[in-house]
């Protein structure tokens, strides 16, 4: 079996709280876009995972490695697995790459073996590995809160077209949060993307694209901003960094432009790429 691991992205990100068990509360709207890992999976005699980039691991510290054995613990489902994964989501980067792959081995497990799991099963099986593989299990449009558990999904019907940069570093989530200071949520442009969102009003959704996470990533690495002006003055009505970064998107009605700006960034920074929203 052989699937699609589609990466997300935050159109929206507020930082409620830190929680006592040291997670934080967050409040986001997350979308899946075209940008997408490969995932194939056969039954084997051993555990295997094998990737196109050398720098991933094959062990128990992979994420399809994690859902392998969970999906093992909770449903008696085989451990002995080839796993090829073709990686074109960027780590370290706020995309959800390694949540994406995971994801997509529960859900073809899923199939597989016909398990049949609810929405809540399947999010109590992904909350196990991590925080964004529960929003990954379905590829939809969705406000998500908690720690990434609760999922309400959004019909999003307005046209508009993203273009993603990703500088020569990534940004490390785990340290991005543990150097966090904790500031009042930018709730009213959050309300306003959403509103934006949910009436297909273009202006308000470009005006409020939101990430109370950019300020400390543009504290630690200045060239978060840099891409933010340089997109911005090209012609992208707006940008904003995804998830703890480092990616960057601007957000235009002008497919052209998104076209235009591969041509002029594609030799400055690793990855540059024309994207949008799927539906799936």
């Amino acid at each position: 079996m052989k699937r699609k691991a589609h990466a997300k992205l935050n159109l929206g990100l507020n930082v409620i709280r830190k929680r006592e068990d040291g997670y934080h509360d967050l409040r986001m709207i997350m979308v899946p876009v075209d940008l997408f890992d490969t995932v194939e999976i056969v039954e084997s005699n051993q555990l295997t995972i094998q990737s196109n980039k050398y720098y991933l691991p094959n062990d128990d510290k992979n994420t399809v490695y994690k859902a392998v054995k969970v999906m093992h613990q909770r449903y008696d489902t085989p451990t002995n697995f080839q796993i090829k994964l073709v990686k074109n989501i960027p780590t370290q980067a706020g995309m959800a790459g390694g949540s994406a792959d995971a994801a997509c081995v529960i859900n073809m497990l899923n199939d597989m073996y016909s398990l049949n799991l609810t929405q809540d099963e399947l999010i109590e099986v992904g909350l196990k590995i991590g925080a964004d593989v529960p929003f990954c299990l379905f590829n939809k449009p969705a406000l998500v809160t908690g720690i990434g558990e609760k999922l309400e999904f959004l019909n999003i019907d307005t046209n508009f077209h993203l273009f993603l940069v990703k500088p020569s570093f990534g940004v490390s989530t785990k340290k991005l949060f543990e150097n966090l200071e904790i500031k009042e949520a930018s709730v009213l442009e959050f309300e306003e993307l959403l509103d934006g969102l949910q009436t297909g009003n273009y202006d308000k959704i470009q005006r409020n694209i939101i990430n109370d996470l950019q300020p400390q990533a543009i504290n630690e690495h200045p060239e978060i901003q840099k891409i933010i002006d340089e997109l911005v003055q090209f012609g992208f009505d707006n940008a904003c960094m995804t998830g703890a970064g480092s990616v960057v998107f601007g957000i235009t009605q002008d497919e052209n432009l998104t076209r235009k700006a591969v041509e002029q960034f594609y030799l400055k920074y690793p990855l540059v790429k024309k994207s949008g929203i799927v539906t799936i």
